[in-house]
């Protein structure tokens, strides 16, 4: 494979002044410490040792580069000074990058592996995403300007215009693409939840074009940006298009006719069609249910996956409609 890694421009390392370089906000830290952050989702169990090496190397570098004192550490001990050293560093880190995704990707071991498809195995995108959201549980600008310093990174070494091309097909199947899902998935989240509606439009209405199995249920989330945006003909083709009937489609069917028609008769069969299948939807109302009402694990899963994904900001935002959900007919 040609090596055509390149760091980003703004990564430059000065022939003098490294501390200043090296500081926290500067771009060269911001891109190791987002590189770091990454590889930490590779199951380090599963690789041969030829990986595992490949990876330690280029793990070394980046935390020298991630800050000024692990500069001093990493590259202070060898025979020439640290700066030379440091430099000398900084120009092999692409190289290393390259290898590194070689030995992980493009070996000869690893196109063997990948042609038996015997051997792959289900991703378990629970563990994945539990990971993932440990770090990023928090809805603020200092998460989201992590996010995208992470899918910044992912894009610009794997998930590249051509790898989404050449994968289209089972890009959402690919466990190499899973945290590129999570992290794009939890940014629009975060845009949702901090009121940017617009921007988590976009980012959904980009991200589903990826994902044709809709496997992270951002349906739900774009579904709910459509409805603050009163956007109800973009919100009918995307029902059209992507319900499968859970309870994130029934529901928003349900609102979407009630927020048009009002209380009409085919609203209210819709409400009656929602609660008859999804008992569990009265934690939209009163979140407390679940536990005197012993709803199914199942149902009660689907309705507060629902919420999270901006259901009840949802029904909120049109008038009358959390207290049409409760009314009984």
């Amino acid at each position: 494979m040609c090596n055509t890694f390149e760091l980003p421009k703004k990564c430059v390392l000065p022939s003098s002044g490294l501390q200043a370089a090296l500081q926290d906000h500067m771009p060269l830290p911001s891109y190791c410490k987002g590189m770091l952050a990454a590889l930490a989702f590779i199951d380090r169990d599963a690789l041969r040792q030829e990986q595992l090496q490949e990876l330690d190397w280029l793990c070394l570098i980046l935390k020298g580069f991630s800050s000024y004192i692990n500069a001093r550490n990493v590259f202070g001990h060898g025979p020439c000074d640290f700066e030379k050293e440091a430099q000398k560093a900084e120009q092999a880190l692409t190289k290393r990058l390259s290898s590194t995704i070689h030995e992980m990707r493009f070996s000869d071991e690893c196109i063997a592996q990948a042609q038996n498809s015997a051997n792959i195995e289900e991703v378990n995108r629970e563990e994945v995403e539990s990971h993932l959201q440990s770090i990023l549980n928090r809805d603020d600008e200092s998460t989201l300007s992590l996010i995208n310093d992470l899918i910044l990174v992912i894009e610009r070494e794997l998930i590249t215009e051509q790898f989404k091309v050449q994968h289209m097909s089972e890009f959402d199947k690919l466990y190499e693409t899973q945290p590129y899902l999570i992290l794009r998935s939890r940014k629009a989240q975060i845009h949702f939840n901090m009121g940017d509606i617009e921007a988590a439009t976009d980012e959904l209405e980009t991200l589903l074009t990826l994902t044709l199995n809709d496997t992270y249920k951002n349906r739900y989330q774009l579904y709910n940006c459509y409805i603050k945006q009163k956007s109800w003909c973009s919100l009918d083709e995307l029902l059209m298009s992507k319900s499968e009937g859970s309870f994130g489609d029934l529901a928003t069917r349900a609102l979407l006719t009630f927020a048009k028609e009002g209380d009409t008769h085919s609203a209210r069969q819709l409400k009656t069609e929602l609660k008859a299948t999804y008992p569990a939807v009265e934690l939209l109302f009163d979140p407390h249910k679940g536990c005197e009402e012993g709803f199914s694990k199942l149902c009660a899963e689907s309705v507060n996956e629902y919420i999270n994904r901006g259901g009840k900001k949802a029904w909120c935002s049109v008038n009358g409609g959390l207290f049409w959900l409760k009314s009984s007919d």
